[in-house]
């Protein structure tokens, strides 16, 4: 249900910028967590509200970034057992004057019981059934950004996709 939630929300947000998107999905995914006993955590940065220069991605860039962010608390829901849920979204100190958009940093971490397998940081050659992983690294690449998946510290995976 939360999928198809989701995508009628996705469907009215051709051109929002990501703020919007992770707030409307903070929105969608807080009760649902509640449901499964988990607590969520939640750090995202906003230069726009905040006064700052610059601003989040919006439409295209700003879905691909939903996708990944969808993906991987899919596979919290479905696969982690994990009690507690990290989403960030924070500044990075690159700097780069053509793109219209700044550069952050967001991740997803929670503290189940992590992946299974070692996750290929450089080549992206996951050894799990399933496409979500890939998809995820397909998603960052399209938008000139960088996935990582890791072993959170403390115990849990660790998704952080940068631009």
């Amino acid at each position: 249900m939360l999928d198809l939630r989701l995508t009628v929300d996705s469907m009215d947000a051709q051109d929002e910028s990501l703020a919007v998107l992770l707030a409307r999905y903070r929105h969608r995914l807080q009760p649902v967590l509640e449901r499964q006993g988990m607590s969520l955590h939640w750090d995202v940065w906003d230069p726009e509200v905040l006064g700052e220069s610059g601003c989040l991605p919006r439409g295209t860039m700003a879905r691909e970034i939903m996708a990944v962010v969808q993906e991987a608390i899919s596979n919290v829901l479905q696969h982690a057992q994990a009690h507690e849920v990290w989403i960030s979204l924070a500044a990075t100190a690159q700097t780069d004057t053509s793109s219209v958009f700044v550069h952050a940093c967001l991740s997803i971490e929670d503290d189940g019981k992590g992946l299974a397998q070692t996750v290929g940081q450089e080549t992206g050659t996951e050894s799990f059934t399933g496409m979500g992983l890939l998809n995820m690294r397909r998603r960052a690449h399209a938008i000139g950004g960088k996935l990582e998946i890791q072993p959170r510290i403390g115990g849990g995976t660790k998704i952080t996709i940068t631009w």
